[in-house]
């Protein structure tokens, strides 16, 4: 499932056989419930036969209070196939002198028994 960035919301790739999420860009979407349902529409159909590892690359310069409870809700219901033996990883990566989206992710980090790896690049898109 493709869903296309615009200036408010990120681009999110959600591919079944790969076992891959990426989302980039900025979150702050007029009605976030309405953007992430697919979101979680899609999970829900890949959580019932996960592949053997998941791997979500996430590229943000920003994201609002409600974006953040979205990315919650995502983590934990990832977090539940990691528990139930699936490998989940996640690639954190944030902008060089970013250090606010770096503590998001690190924020995220400690929440959730998953794996996070914090990558510093030059851009992010």
């Amino acid at each position: 499932m493709h869903i296309g960035r615009t200036a408010t919301s990120p681009e999110v790739e959600l591919d079944l056989e790969r076992g891959t999420i990426d989302i980039i860009g900025r979150s702050l979407p007029a009605n976030s419930e309405l953007f992430y349902d697919r979101v979680y529409r899609w999970l829900e159909e890949y959580l019932k036969e996960p592949r053997a590892q998941t791997t979500v690359n996430m590229r943000l310069d920003y994201l609002d209070t409600s974006s953040s409870k979205h990315f919650y809700n995502i983590f934990d219901r990832l977090c539940a196939a990691n528990e139930h033996g699936r490998m989940v990883e996640v690639n954190w990566h944030y902008e060089t002198g970013d250090e606010e989206m770096a503590e998001t992710g690190k924020d995220y980090q400690s929440l959730f028994p998953m794996q996070f790896n914090f990558i510093e690049v030059k851009d992010l898109f």
